[in-house]
């Protein structure tokens, strides 16, 4: 019953989307996802079973997946107000509705198509919208690193075809025979997505050249693909895989989690020092995925899920901190405690968000990472506990070096901070301060 009832939304949701990007209306976007976003809701109770078709599966992890990228676009909608343009409304509507289908869809070569399909959207957002003539460059390491690293996902696809005759991801989950060389090659195009340490050098660029819009939806929910394949691809992993590239991916993801939380400390530009902060919170996704335990995998989906609306968020209050003194630079950004407070108390909550504090649902991942880490190696936990420390340091380096210190002549004092901003930022702390109830999770 239930599975029919989620097969049905799903056809009517993806059926509403396409006849909204035919004829694109603000309000009526707006209505069409408010009403949409309570009837995911559905797809998390008793996510635990398996459930799918010749079209769509739906599991524990794609179902969260599905309603945290419902409610991000209704969030980057209303934060991207002031934007006009019908192609861009489209282009916002044309990558949600490839994300939908990528986190849905039950075959690997659907999936490769759309997963592939979900750079074009975002590459014509940012050489469009972008804010610097260093956007081509920007949408041309995107493009090379993305595709050059799916090119190997698909040979791996075309093999896993030639081998079982099939490329349904249910049957593929009972073939145990997948060797180390074909688990090792298909994960690279997911490594390079979330991104892991050493695949990461477009993110930073790709999210610096970005709109509003664009970071928010490519930190939120575009990331989140290589987390979902990484998940899957773990479920072809055997015995004989475990003890070899497993890992050493995670080692290489956690040092590179370690480093990255370095850098941010040297940063000059905001939204670079929080792209980077998101390659650390990657490095637990990577981790969690290839752990091989179920509290792995919890890990890296709360961890997935929590980033999602608190990158979403940074980015999001780094505009409305830009609209008030035209610079994303630490240098000239500062003092905005002395004449915006409530941007000033907007930051300071996100950056507890992002540093994991309790209640929120950040700290529940770095929590289950803990052991995770520990059966793995004890080295490995030791690394996890340098990038917390680092964590809290880069966060609250962020947040005093933006409020505090004398005004500049560069602020805007004229400027207020805008109620449809500050709706979209409660929006984005909601669910990460009431989702505490986690038996949507495990059962």
């Amino acid at each position: 019953m239930i599975w029919g009832e989620l097969h049905s939304f799903l056809l009517v949701f993806l059926s509403g989307l396409i006849a909204l990007m035919l004829n694109i209306h603000y309000i009526e976007v707006m209505i069409f996802l408010t009403f949409c976003i309570p009837f995911s809701m559905i797809m998390l109770y008793k996510t635990s079973v398996y459930l799918e078709d010749l079209i769509f599966c739906m599991n524990d992890m794609n179902g969260m997946l599905i309603f945290m990228t419902l409610s991000l676009a209704l969030l980057i909608f209303l934060s991207s107000w002031a934007i006009t343009s019908m192609l861009y409304s489209f282009l916002q509507l044309a990558l949600l509705f490839i994300l939908l289908l990528c986190f849905s869809l039950n075959n690997l070569f659907m999936f490769y198509i759309f997963f592939e399909s979900s750079l074009v959207p975002i590459l014509l957002m940012i050489i469009g919208w972008g804010y610097q003539p260093e956007r081509l460059q920007a949408g041309l390491y995107m493009i090379m690193y993305t595709v050059m690293g799916s090119m190997f996902l698909f040979v791996i696809i075309m093999y896993m075809y030639h081998y079982t005759n099939t490329l349904n991801m249910f049957f593929l989950f009972n073939f145990s025979c997948f060797s180390a060389t074909i688990f090792w090659v298909g994960i690279i195009a997911f490594l390079v997505k979330l991104p892991m340490w050493s695949l990461h050098v477009w993110l930073p660029k790709a999210h610096v050249e970005a709109p509003l819009g664009g970071s928010m939806i490519l930190a939120g929910a575009l990331l989140k693909l290589g987390g979902y394949g990484l998940y899957m691809f773990s479920a072809f992993m055997n015995t004989s895989i475990t003890g070899t590239v497993p890992v050493t991916v995670i080692t290489l993801a956690m040092w590179g989690g370690l480093i990255s939380a370095l850098l941010c400390l040297g940063q000059s530009d905001i939204k670079a020092m929080i792209a980077y902060s998101s390659i650390v919170h990657m490095a637990l996704v990577i981790m969690g995925c290839l752990s091989g335990t179920s509290w792995g995998q919890l890990c890296a989906l709360t961890t997935m899920v929590a980033h999602g609306w608190a990158s979403s968020a940074l980015f999001c209050v780094a505009f409305m901190s830009y609209e008030k003194v035209n610079s994303r630079s630490f240098i000239l950004t500062k003092g905005l405690l002395k004449l915006y407070p409530i941007l000033s108390m907007l930051w300071f909550m996100l950056v507890l968000i992002n540093m994991a504090v309790p209640p929120t649902i950040n700290l529940v991942g770095e929590l289950l990472a803990v052991p995770v880490c520990m059966w793995i190696n004890p080295f490995i936990l030791f690394v996890l506990l340098l990038i917390m420390f680092l964590s809290v340091t880069y966060n609250m380096y962020l947040y005093v070096e933006i409020n505090h210190g004398s005004a500049g002549s560069f602020l805007l004092s004229g400027q207020s901070t805008t109620a449809v901003g500050s709706l979209a930022l409660l929006g984005h702390m909601f669910p990460l301060m009431l989702i505490l109830n986690m038996n949507f999770l495990v059962g």
